[in-house]
This record gives C-alpha cells, structure tokens and sequence, in this order.
C-alpha cells in the first residue's frame, strides 16, 4: 500500500473517530433528557456500541478494504481525543439547543394541530349531534309524563 492511500486511510478514520464521537454525545444528551431506568440503558450501551462497531467497520472497508493496521488504530482513537478536547462542548451546547428546539416545536405543532382540526370536528360533532340530544332530552320528560303511576305496594295489578 502507498504512502498516499496510507494519509487518506489515516484521515477518513481519524474523520470516522470524530463522528464517533458526535453520536456518543447525541447519545448522552438523550439519555440525560429521557432518563430511561436501567434496562432501556442498558440496551440502548449494546445498540450505540454495535453501531459505532459497525460505522468502523465499514469506514475501514471503504477506505483501505479492510486491513486493519496499527495506524488506522492511532488514527480512529486520535480523532475520538480530538474531538472531545477540541469540539465536545460545543457539539454538546449545539445539540441540546436543537433538542429544545425541536421539543417546542413539536409541541407547537401539538397545539396547531389540535385547534385547527381536533377542536373543530369536535364542535362539528356536537353541533351535527344537537338535534338527537335534545329530542332525547324531550322524549325523557315525555316518558315521564305520561308512564302510569307506580303501583301501591300491597295492591297487585288486574288480571285480565
């Protein structure tokens, strides 16, 4: 292999180890934000590790098919270290604001959503349905106007 495919192997992990590093800390923040009990947690480990584990993978694969050499590990670890003393915070201040972002806006779209087209259909509802209420509302009071009166408790009903 040539020193030059060498430099672009090198750079494409140490790249991979950077993205790496953004998803731990997309991770991180939705953890914090969820806070789910241990089970979710500890699943969710195993699925971040599986997919970092595989997001390698397959940058190796593209970038030098696969050989995995000493210096795709130096660069793979370097470009995690780098990103965290360098872009971590940051990152992290970026992601929480898209966060907050995206919650209120989900909950705008919430609000919207129920007074444009629940709110409505709903009064739409009552106003289509007004007529049977009130006709059993009357029809209520008729029955009761006109049902024969109850039966004095020790007189039996007539025979016919």
């Amino acid at each position: 292999m040539d020193f030059g495919t060498q430099v672009k192997t090198f750079f494409i992990i140490a790249a991979t180890g950077v993205f790496l590093g953004m998803l731990f800390d997309l991770y991180r923040v939705l953890q914090r934000y969820f806070r789910p009990p241990w089970l979710v947690t500890s699943v969710a480990d195993l699925i971040y590790c599986l997919l970092a584990a595989a997001i390698a993978f397959a940058a190796l694969l593209i970038s030098n098919w696969g050989e995995l050499r000493f210096y795709v590990v130096i660069a793979l670890f370097s470009g995690i270290f780098f990103y965290f003393r360098l872009v971590s915070r940051p990152v992290l201040k970026m992601i929480v604001v898209l966060l907050k972002t995206t919650v209120r806006v989900w909950r705008m779209i919430k609000k919207v959503f129920g007074f444009a087209i629940v709110k409505p259909v709903i009064c739409l509802i009552k106003t289509v349905s007004w007529p049977a209420r009130y006709l059993t509302i009357k029809s209520k009071k008729w029955y009761k106007k006109w049902q024969s009166p109850p039966l004095p408790p020790n007189e039996t009903p007539p025979q016919k």
